[in-house]
């Protein structure tokens, strides 16, 4: 009678095991049957949405310096869609900014802001000058320990979240012995790419990285999030059109 007990629970046991193999076989057949999502083509606007607004609308408590206005930047020349020296964001990030300029204001400091909105075009022609191996200009400025074709997709993106209105690039102002407004030591310029300008770097100082986080100190209390890579860009963490871009003209 035990023997035959033992027998019909092992054969119970057994049957189950399969059950619950299969059960298992089919929720993993299931799972990798689920169909990969696909990218969906990036969404181009060529026209202005009307809360895109001059940030000198908003704020006169900052400096605009838009690099790309001049020929003082990583490609060496003006760059196409900068057509004046003007800093466009969408409203929300526009006036999360004036609150940052604000409160750095209240420490000593001012706001520059060396790139707002970019038109879609000016990334465009940042991926040519990347692909134009032949043109290493300003190699030993922006990119002196790195190859021109490792700076995609970290450092130059061809879509890029400052054409989405809501992303701005900007380092902190101090005014020197004589009263003029002079930028501080972050252990790097702007557009260096190198792993040095990355926001953690254990290769600054430690004025040069209090001075990094006093800046995104100010820019994380009003909502912008930091991005690893570079200490001069932040993002509104809740922008308004994160799957825009846009390609009207800075003018």
């Amino acid at each position: 009678m035990k023997t035959n007990t033992f027998v019909i629970f092992s054969c119970f046991f057994v049957m189950s095991c399969a059950s619950t193999v299969q059960q298992q076989s089919s929720a993993l057949n299931t799972a990798e049957a689920k169909p990969i999502k696909v990218q969906q083509p990036v969404r181009i606007e060529a026209t202005k949405a009307a809360d895109i607004v001059d940030i000198l609308t908003v704020s006169s408590k900052v400096q605009v310096s838009m690099a790309y206005a001049g020929d003082s930047n990583f490609t060496g020349k003006a760059v196409p869609g900068y057509q004046a020296n003007s800093c466009y964001l969408e409203k929300n990030a526009a006036q999360a900014l004036a609150k940052a300029a604000q409160q750095a204001e209240r420490l000593g400091y001012q706001l520059q802001l060396l790139d707002c909105y970019r038109p879609q075009r000016a990334s465009n022609h940042f991926m040519l000058w990347l692909n134009n191996t032949a043109d290493q200009s300003t190699k030993a400025a922006f990119y002196p320990n790195i190859e021109k074709s490792q700076l995609t997709p970290g450092y130059i993106a061809a879509h890029s979240g400052h054409s989405r209105a809501s992303t701005v690039d900007l380092t902190l102002l101090r005014k020197n012995a004589a009263g003029q407004w002079q930028q501080l030591d972050m252990g790097g310029t702007y557009d260096l790419f190198d792993p040095v300008s990355h926001s953690d770097s254990a290769a600054v100082s430690p004025q040069q990285k209090a001075n990094r986080l006093l800046l995104k100190d100010l820019m994380q209390q009003q909502g912008f999030a930091a991005y690893a890579m570079e200490w001069w860009h932040f993002t509104l963490a809740n922008e308004k059109y994160p799957d825009t871009y846009f390609d009207f003209p800075v003018n």
